[in-house]
């Protein structure tokens, strides 16, 4: 009788561990499939469509010219903070993209040092180069909790250089 008793706790024991097994796929499925919470943000940092239109980028909030690194930093430093969300920005600076994402960075005077912001272009868009110059404007928005980027369209990105 002890052996049915013993072999009652395996079984219980596999359908435990099959059934975290199951909910471990399934959530590298969800965060595979764009389904994660992160608005569907994949390696590169583009997003499928979330509802951003270009009447939403017509009314600038704060704009930073080519070389304000002061400026930059007092906006990026806003935007970590959650302070800008829902603000529309609008930069002129330098693409960063050292691994899967991109943020549009200033210099400091000598060069020594950078600040910047991430960025997502909505939709299925080819992101400016490496060190490019380009002009963004973009909605700030909060794209995981407690993390903020400027999410764009396509249209308000110019490469200057």
């Amino acid at each position: 009788m002890a052996e049915k008793k013993d072999n009652k706790k395996l079984y219980i024991c596999i359908a435990a561990v099959v059934v975290v097994l199951a909910i471990v796929v399934g959530v590298v499925i969800a965060k595979g499939s764009g389904n994660s919470g992160d608005n569907g943000s994949n390696d590169n940092g583009s997003s499928q469509a979330t509802g951003l239109k270009a009447s939403d980028l017509k009314n600038v909030d704060v704009e930073i010219e080519y070389g304000d690194y002061d400026g930059m930093y007092t906006l990026s430093k806003s935007i970590q903070n959650g302070e800008m969300t829902g603000k529309v920005v609008k930069i002129e600076g330098k693409v960063s993209h050292p691994m899967s994402t991109y943020s549009v960075v200033e210099s400091n005077e000598g060069g020594t040092g950078s600040i910047g912001t991430q960025f997502i272009i909505e939709g299925d868009a080819e992101y400016p180069n490496d060190k490019d110059r380009i002009v963004i404007t973009g909605k700030v928005v909060e794209n995981t909790p407690m993390y903020f980027v400027i999410k764009t369209l396509p249209e308000f990105i110019e490469v200057k250089e």
